[in-house]
C-alpha cells in the first residue's frame, strides 16, 4: 500500500512539474529558449538607434522582412513592391518596422485571465508552439484581446504589441513621409479595397440580368474611379484593370448573344412581311453592323487575356520541369482550386503570392525518398546532418531538388499535408 501511495505521489509530482517547466520557458527571455535550428534562428532584443520615425515604402519585389537585423535571422515574409511600412528605428544596417497589420501572435493562455496578463516577462510568439520565436514580452497587467487559436487551444491569438519589431534592409526602402503618412495611407488603402471588392460585386450582380435590364455604364465608372484616383496604389490599381477587362468580356459576350438574336428575329420578320421592303434591309443592317464591331472587339479583348493554361505555365515553368515534379502539379491545381472558390480574382500567380507569405525556412540536407508507398506526401527527405535524423517530407513544383541531393541547402517552403506520415511535408518554393 506505501509502494503504491509513494508511485502515485511521483507521478503526480512529474505531472505538476511539466506543467512547471512550460509555464516557466514562457516566462524567459527568447534568448533563453531553445529553438531547433533546423527550423528556426535563435531570437533576442537586438539594441536599436534613435531614428526620427516616417513613413516608408518597398522599391522592390520580395524584400525579406526578418526577425531579427541580420541576413541569417528567421525571414517572416516577403513584400511586394510598394507596400507601405512605418519605420520606428534602425539598427545598423536594417530599419526597424512595426509588424503589417494580418500579422499574427500567440500567447499561452494560462498567464491570460480575464483579458489581463498575469505573469512577468511572459513570452509573446509567433506562432501557437513553444518552439516559435519570440517577438515580444507582456508582463502583469498589461491588457490582451484575443481568441483561442484555431490550431492549438491552449494559446490565445493576439494583434503584436506595440513593442513588436521586425526588419527590413535599409536600400530597399524609401522614405516618402512623416510618420503620420503611414495612417493616412493605411485608410486609403482601406478605402480602395472596398472600392475594388464593391464595384466587383456590381458588375456581377449586373451579369446576372438580361442584356437590356443592365446597367453598364456605373460598372465601369467604379472601375475607372480606382484607375483614376488610386495611382498611389499600383496594385490595386492593377487588379481593378484585371476585373475591368474580365467583366467587359462577359458584358460583351452578353451583347453580342442578345444582337445576334435581334439579328435572326429581324431576318424572321423581313422574311413574314417583304423580302424587298427597304426599311427591313436597313434594320439588318445596322444590326449585322453593330453585331460585327462588337464581335470584332471582343476577339481582340479575348486575345489579350491569357488562357488558364497559359497562367499555370507562367508559374510552373513546363520547359524546366522534370517528370518526377510534373507529378504533384495535380496536387496542387487542387489546393489553388480549393483556395480559388473564396477569392474575387483568382489566378495562379495570386495564391503562390499568397503562399509566399506564409512561407518559412528550413535547413538540412536534400536525400531522396525513394519509397513507393501510396500517399507518400514527398519524393524526397530533408535531413538534419547533425544527427542524421529527418526533419521533413518534401516536394516540388519550381525547384528541382534532385539537382541538390547530397547537399546541405537551406529552403523556402511552406507547409502541406503529410498524410499522417511520420514528418511534417513541405512544398519548396524556393532557395535561399
Amino acid at each position: 500500500m506505501y509502494l503504491f501511495d509513494s508511485l502515485r505521489f511521483l507521478t503526480f509530482t512529474a505531472f505538476v512539474s511539466s506543467i512547471l517547466i512550460i509555464q516557466a520557458d514562457e516566462q524567459t527571455l527568447g534568448n533563453d529558449a531553445l529553438i531547433p535550428e533546423q527550423q528556426y534562428k535563435k531570437t533576442g532584443n537586438p539594441s536599436e538607434n534613435s531614428l526620427e520615425p516616417f513613413t516608408g515604402k518597398i522599391t522592390r519585389n520580395k524584400v525579406r522582412v526578418r526577425l531579427q537585423p541580420s541576413l541569417d535571422a528567421l525571414i517572416l515574409e516577403e513584400l511586394p513592391r510598394d507596400t507601405i511600412v512605418s519605420i520606428v528605428g534602425e539598427s545598423e544596417e536594417f530599419y526597424a518596422v512595426h509588424p503589417l497589420k494580418d500579422t499574427k501572435a500567440y500567447i499561452f493562455r494560462t498567464f491570460v485571465l480575464d483579458n489581463v496578463v498575469e505573469g512577468s516577462k511572459v513570452n509573446v510568439r509567433l506562432e501557437p508552439a513553444l518552439e516559435a520565436p519570440v517577438i515580444a514580452q507582456l508582463n502583469s497587467g498589461d491588457r490582451v484581446q484575443g481568441v483561442v487559436s484555431a490550431l492549438n487551444s491552449k494559446w490565445l491569438e493576439i494583434a503584436p504589441p506595440e513593442t513588436t519589431r521586425f526588419y527590413i534592409c535599409k536600400e530597399y526602402v524609401e522614405k516618402i513621409g512623416p510618420a503620420s503618412l503611414f495612417k493616412e495611407l493605411e485608410a486609403r488603402t482601406e478605402e480602395v479595397g472596398q472600392l475594388l471588392k464593391t464595384a466587383y460585386l456590381q458588375a456581377k450582380k449586373e451579369l446576372q440580368k438580361s442584356y437590356p435590364q443592365m446597367q453598364w455604364e456605373p460598372v465601369v465608372a467604379s472601375f475607372n474611379k480606382i484607375i483614376n484616383d488610386f495611382g498611389d496604389f499600383p496594385n490595386q490599381v492593377s487588379r481593378a484593370k484585371d476585373f475591368l477587362t474580365e467583366v467587359q468580356k462577359s458584358y460583351l459576350q452578353r451583347k453580342v448573344a442578345y444582337l445576334e438574336a435581334q439579328v435572326l428575329a429581324a431576318s424572321s420578320s423581313s422574311k413574314e412581311i417583304s423580302n424587298d421592303t427597304e426599311a427591313q434591309r436597313e434594320v439588318l443592317s445596322l444590326v449585322e453592323q453593330a453585331s460585327g464591331e462588337i464581335n470584332s472587339k471582343n476577339e481582340k479583348l479575348l486575345a489579350a487575356i491569357p488562357s488558364e493554361e497559359e497562367l499555370w505555365n507562367l508559374v510552373f515553368e513546363p520547359n524546366s520541369m522534370t517528370a518526377k515534379m510534373a507529378i504533384w502539379i495535380p496536387f496542387e491545381k487542387n489546393l489553388y482550386d480549393k483556395w480559388a472558390t473564396n477569392e474575387l480574382s483568382p489566378t495562379p500567380y495570386h495564391f503562390y503570392q499568397q503562399e509566399g507569405a506564409e512561407q518559412v525556412s528550413l535547413q538540412g540536407m536534400i536525400e531522396p525518398y525513394a519509397r513507393t508507398v501510396r500517399n507518400k506526401p514527398g519524393d524526397y527527405l530533408l535531413v538534419n546532418q547533425a544527427n542524421n535524423l529527418p526533419i521533413a517530407y518534401l516536394y516540388s513544383t519550381k525547384v528541382n531538388l534532385q539537382d541538390k541531393v547530397g547537399q546541405e541547402v537551406s529552403l523556402k517552403a511552406v507547409p502541406r499535408g503529410n498524410n499522417n506520415f511520420a514528418f511534417p511535408a513541405f512544398y519548396v518554393l524556393g532557395l535561399e
